[in-house]
């Protein structure tokens, strides 16, 4: 599991203690050295939609000129010096996961408006992963720390998970038993993938790969499912259509096994991360129809609740590995500890 999809709260936050315990990660916020502002590279005024925080430090965003005409995508490293990502003959480029050494996954496009996946090194040179032959297009969604990505080859509507090397070199994934298409989104340390096989109708399921790339089904109801994140336990998180209720539910699935509903869960409720304890982070509908973002950890559902004095609450879809949430909570940078409690990140 790489860290993804951060928003700017949750970047500044992830510089607290990516590592260590909830208790470390508190003294570090009474410390007040929590926050740090990352700067544009030369030429560029202002830093906006960071998106991606490793667990080494690294974070990814963009900058903008003045003007807000140019934009380019950058890479923050640990020290707060910062790297532009360089592209494939276009400006268009999307970075989806990072590595805890700080080398990047995604896709750009070439001046012929193709897209290929790509990685960027610690200088920002971007690397064009191959197309298994005969193949146009492809899009990688997730890096582990042994640099094997993942993603989709695509022939026009001819759409499957693949698998890339450290190398760059491609192959295909074992395609799912009656299936018209398949997606790679993530993969573990262990080399165990996850992502979603397609059928007629518009179905689709989720699905696991072992790190030899045999195929697995993970839904409840076997047409209906989704996951979201694997961890380095093999424990996936995501969604499953539950039979017994006829509704979508969180759920989880063990390296074992197949998805089994949270414990608690409601009807429409998902999640959207697991970390590497087997810590849980989603949302629960109430019975007025609003949800709450939960956390459920060792089957204890706790519901994440605003600062003292606030209402209005936006928590990134991540854990970290100390089971600390981070988000803002009206519009202040907050953190949520094990019980659900908030409270404000230092400014400076």
């Amino acid at each position: 599991m790489i860290v993804r999809m951060m928003t700017a709260a949750a970047m500044a936050a992830g510089l607290i203690a990516p590592w260590g315990t909830a208790g470390e990660a508190r003294t570090g916020l009474q410390a007040g050295k929590v926050m740090r502002e990352l700067q544009p590279p030369d030429g560029y005024t202002s830093t906006h939609s960071p998106e991606l925080l490793s667990n080494g430090g690294h974070a990814v965003g963009m900058a903008s000129d003045a003007r807000g005409e140019q934009h380019t995508h950058v890479r923050w490293e640990p020290g707060g010096s910062v790297v532009r990502l360089g592209g494939l003959g276009s400006q268009w480029m999307d970075p989806r996961a990072i590595a805890d050494d700080g080398v990047i996954a995604g896709h750009a496009s070439t001046a012929d408006d193709k897209v290929h996946a790509v990685t960027w090194d610690a200088s920002g040179t971007p690397k064009r992963l191959e197309e298994p032959a005969g193949y146009l297009e492809s899009w990688a969604d997730d890096i582990n720390n042994q640099h094997v990505t993942v993603g989709t080859a695509t022939l026009y509507h001819d759409i499957w998970a693949v698998r890339w090397d450290r190398d760059g070199r491609v192959t295909f994934l074992e395609r799912p038993q009656g299936a018209i298409g398949s997606h790679a989104t993530g993969i573990n340390d262990s080399g165990e993938i996850i992502g979603g096989a397609r059928f007629g109708s518009g179905l689709g399921t989720a699905v696991r790969w072992d790190a030899t790339g045999k195929v697995k089904y993970l839904g409840i109801d076997p047409s209906r499912s989704g996951a979201v994140d694997i961890n380095n336990r093999g424990t996936i998180a995501g969604s499953a259509f539950d039979p017994t209720t006829n509704s979508w539910r969180a759920a989880r699935a063990l390296r074992c096994c197949v998805f089994r509903v949270m414990p608690g869960s409601s009807a429409d409720s998902t999640l959207f991360d697991v970390n590497n304890r087997d810590v849980f982070l989603g949302s629960h509908r109430r019975a007025d129809g609003w949800s709450d973002m939960v956390r459920w950890e060792n089957d204890r559902m706790v519901v994440l609740k605003p600062v003292p004095g606030t209402t209005d609450i936006h928590v990134a879809p991540q854990l970290n590995d100390s089971g600390l949430a981070v988000g803002s909570s009206d519009g202040r940078a907050a953190i949520w500890d094990a019980d659900g409690n908030a409270s404000f990140l230092p400014d400076e």
